[in-house]
């Protein structure tokens, strides 16, 4: 019994050992790719830090006193947040409203789905190229107000009135699309006697539909586009990088465009840069706790 006993123990350890050795190679990748740049990060971020003429030296947390008093990173953080609030709003409603539509058994659904889901699949680089044509002078924008004998011949990414709102307009609809298909999988989870007994109590037009039956029932499924939602917007950079560069006039500058300058345009300044990108995870960090507690009280009221 105890040969037996001790065999198990045996083949047990062995286990354990193969699956630590084959999890081993991840937790390595991990930790320099992942913790060791954080934890270096915030090491850079207390102190003057310029690589190029060898001068470091501890300033503690002086550079976030500069970082958080410096207006053109609160610009930068009011750009963000109007942003948000805009693409996340368009985004979610126009992601429900596309399931919504999808959620059907014909024959057609399934291409146009996949027709409608490519911006989500597609390089945001790729995608910010196009745009750019999209809105120029001669881009299609124009084209079409020529077309309705509107005023054209607008360059949209260098007007500070019109440039953010081309970025908002193209992020909407790239991501959209991928909010779609979480929309999606909560709809085809609703029980069909549910539909059937709204049906039956008179719920048959679109919008009471929407109104007693999906928007109801797609609540969890909202919080989680929400705060994702969220959490991508604050990290805006790619489409800001390549369509505007923050410009005109600042009108497009973005926290992460702030530390991009900082950290690579400029000397001597990557501990302020490693600074604004702590405090833009704190904001994000906290923002989402507390949204999440809003949800869900919300939710369980």
């Amino acid at each position: 019994m105890n040969g037996r006993n001790g065999a198990v123990v045996k083949t047990s350890r062995m286990e354990s050992t193969a699956a630590y050795l084959m999890i081993a190679p991840l937790f390595v990748l991990l930790i320099l790719f992942t913790f060791f740049p954080v934890f270096y990060s915030f090491y850079i971020s207390l102190f003057h830090y310029d690589p190029f003429d060898h001068i470091v030296y501890f300033v503690g947390l002086s550079n976030y006193h500069i970082v958080i008093t410096n207006g053109l990173f609160l610009y930068s953080l009011l750009n963000v947040g109007y942003y948000t609030l805009i693409v996340v709003t368009a985004q979610t409603f126009l992601a429900m409203l596309l399931a919504i539509l999808f959620n059907t058994k014909l024959p057609v659904s399934r291409p146009a789905r996949a027709i409608v889901y490519l911006p989500a699949i597609s390089s945001p680089v790729a995608l910010s190229i196009i745009f750019i044509w999209v809105f120029s002078p001669q881009g299609l924008i124009n084209s079409l107000l020529a077309f309705l004998h509107m005023p054209h011949g607008i360059n949209f990414l260098y007007s500070v009135k019109y440039a953010f709102y081309a970025i908002m307009a193209l992020n909407i609809f790239s991501t959209a699309p991928y909010f779609m298909l979480i929309y999606l999988a909560a709809l085809q989870s609703i029980p069909l006697p549910v539909l059937e007994a709204a049906s039956i109590d008179g719920v048959r037009s679109f919008w009471h539909k929407f109104r007693y039956i999906y928007f109801p029932m797609l609540r969890f499924s909202t919080i989680l586009v929400v705060i994702l939602g969220i959490i991508g917007s604050m990290q805006l950079f790619d489409q800001v990088y390549v369509m505007t560069q923050g410009g005109p006039g600042n009108a497009t500058l973005v926290p992460l465009m702030y530390v991009y300058d900082y950290a690579f345009l400029s000397t001597g300044t990557l501990g302020l840069a490693a600074a604004a990108s702590f405090i833009l995870f704190a904001i994000i960090l906290v923002i989402t706790v507390l949204q999440r507690n809003f949800f869900r009280e919300l939710t369980w009221s």
